[in-house]
């Protein structure tokens, strides 16, 4: 097989340029499989385009289209992180490393090296197509580890391309992707232990799989008209009961079930152009630093609200809902000064102190709580109130807001896969053990400041999330401010129609509060509110994610359809001189949603 050639080439010293190691595999693979190779070359591509109506599933099933090997576009399996007894088998029946596979879905590829275990190669990787890899991985030397998956096209550097906290006790999921920015020829992906000690790790079920933009796009589209729409049928009588026909029927959308909002600043305090701006486009909102303790105490016992509470009332008086951000910040750089230097006892009534100011005066008022910001990438406060520090930052806050749903809040778990401090089996793992050690989370909130976005990736990542059962907000979406206006929009609409596609996603915030000087990262506009690029690709994915003004007579049944997204509708129906008017709701739901007009 060619991976037991592969791994054979490999057992070279850890300190080896993995490019030597490249080299010798390739050498190896052409000496010994070249009438394979050039059969695998000419697989590449050769996917069905067939649609298949099932949608994405938050549980690791086998669909009947998979059952039937039909390598079709709606096949992704939302497989958890969970671990199984044994590897499932490849999805995709491996896709086009089906014949590194042979005829058994889980057959095992074995390495004994941690360092750099390369195990599949891969030939004639296209540009823009979208690539899902994904496979089952298993350790032995160690009881567990962070295990990322790679890709080195052509010998040109290598790229994270997923990973997974695999153990020595059961199968773990790997699950990633790619999209190439550039053709290769031949390119490997290889396996790579985190902390480089030597473990031998067991790979199976490997699976690659290619999509066209299209095909990708196809589905995004399937998914937003199954989850974020609803078929409505309005039926129109007479006070007899008898139906009306040819009644003219008119519907109109006022308000959006889905959250998609902006953090704002205290800049929007007094800027009557910048509110009415606002409040068009966005039915959800944050404050991007006025509740966070340095603002709000930043001298001990020297309380201001009076900005947030402003913002507050502005956001009330528009119906915009919106999310607490944060009530602590791990971080020391973010900790106000006179905090730094407590004693744990004097930081403890301090912490106690703060979360009753803030949740005791705004109780009921916002829907969310970032309760310890980026809790995985710093500690300042477990480092001196213990392990169990958020356990009890959780607990306290739901006792003070009971009605606010409590989140973790965590940047570059959604954005790459590079950040070994923050992957999505290390999120779920501390979500988990807080929630075990009795902690009221019920959110996962994913910042989304990306640089150049892995959509593929995002994906899988999304979908290992899913199967929590949360909802998953995007909290504070931008594009890196090195990219040019141009870039950040192309890479924004991107991660919005991603996010925006996946039925575990419930709520998107850009990273946006608008001030003389610019923004953190990205700028939906100029500072006189006149539209950057970005702001170009909000504007025109809200107006498309939203029910414009739909019109048309009734049938012959007295009946007039329509796929709206879901939301808050009034519709107004004429006949003759008479003029009926009603207000309905489309919420989530498969069934058709039927009104009825007495007119």
């Amino acid at each position: 097989m060619i991976i037991s050639c592969v791994l054979s080439c490999t057992f070279l010293c850890a300190f080896c340029h993995y490019v030597a190691i490249l080299y010798k595999i390739m050498v190896c693979l052409i000496k010994h499989h070249s009438k394979e190779l050039r059969e695998y070359a000419t697989m590449h591509g050769q996917i069905s385009s067939k649609r298949n109506q099932t949608s994405s599933s938050h549980a690791c099933s086998r669909t009947g289209s998979e059952k039937n090997k039909g390598l079709t576009f709606f096949l992704e399996c939302a497989c958890g992180v969970q671990c199984r007894g044994q590897p499932e088998p490849a999805l995709y029946n491996g896709g086009i490393l089906k014949f590194g596979n042979g005829d058994d879905q889980t057959g095992y590829h074995t390495t004994e090296t941690g360092v750099f275990s390369p195990a599949f190669v891969v030939y004639n990787l296209s540009k823009t197509t979208v690539y899902t890899f994904s496979c089952w991985v298993k350790l032995e030397g160690a009881y567990s580890a962070l295990i990322t998956a790679r890709l080195a096209p052509d010998n040109a550097g290598a790229r994270c391309i997923g990973t997974v906290l695999a153990t020595n006790d059961c199968w773990a999921f790997l699950k990633g992707g790619f999209v190439m920015e550039w053709p290769a020829q031949s390119s490997v992906i290889f396996f790579e232990n985190a902390d480089k000690t030597r473990m031998k790790i067991t790979v199976a079920s490997g699976s690659l799989q290619p999509f066209t933009p299209d095909q990708w796009a196809m589905h995004q589209n399937d998914t937003i008209r199954k989850r974020r729409k609803r078929m409505a049928n309005i039926h129109v009588a007479d006070q007899q009961g008898a139906r009306v026909v040819g009644a003219s029927v008119s519907v109109r959308q006022t308000a959006k079930d889905f959250p998609f909002g902006s953090a704002i600043a205290s800049t929007i305090l007094g800027n009557q152009a910048y509110q009415k701006w606002f409040v068009d486009r966005f039915n959800a909102a944050v404050f991007e630093d006025e509740l966070k303790w340095y603002s709000t105490e930043p001298m001990s016992g020297q309380l201001r609200f009076d900005v947030p509470d402003q913002m507050l009332a502005f956001v009330r008086s528009h119906r915009v809902m919106v999310r607490g951000h944060n009530i602590f910040w791990e971080n020391q750089d973010a900790t106000p000064s006179w905090v730094k230097g407590l004693s744990p006892d004097d930081l403890r009534a301090a912490v106690n102190g703060r979360i009753q100011n803030l949740m005791t005066r705004y109780r009921g008022e916002f829907v969310h709580w970032d309760v310890n910001n980026e809790m995985l990438h710093y500690n300042f406060y477990e480092q001196r109130l213990g392990a169990n520090a958020s356990i009890e930052f959780f607990s306290v806050a739901q006792d003070a807001d009971p009605l606010a749903t409590l989140f973790m809040n965590e940047y570059n778990v959604i954005e790459t896969c590079d950040d070994v401090s923050s992957t999505v089996d290390t999120y779920v793992a501390r979500l988990k053990e807080l929630r075990a050690g009795g902690a009221i989370l019920e959110g996962v909130g994913l910042e989304g400041h990306f640089s150049k976005p892995n959509i593929p990736l995002m994906r899988a990542e999304l979908d290992k999330l899913a199967t929590l059962g949360l909802p998953i907000w995007f909290t504070e979406i931008d594009i890196s401010s090195k990219f040019d206006a141009q870039t950040q929009a192309v890479y924004l609409e991107e991660v919005l129609r991603e996010a925006y596609s996946h039925p575990a996603v419930t709520g998107i915030m850009l990273w946006t509060a608008l001030h003389p000087n610019g923004c953190y990262q990205m700028c939906l506009t100029d500072w006189n509110l006149k539209n950057l690029p970005v702001g170009d690709v909000v504007d025109r994915l809200l107006q498309e994610w939203q029910t414009g003004q739909v019109t048309g007579p009734t049938d012959a049944h007295g009946s007039y359809s329509f796929s709206g997204y879901l939301g808050e509708y009034i519709v107004s129906v004429t006949d003759g001189n008479t003029t009926s008017q009603a207000t309905f709701s489309l919420s989530p739901g498969d069934e058709t949603r039927h009104i009825n007009i007495q007119i």
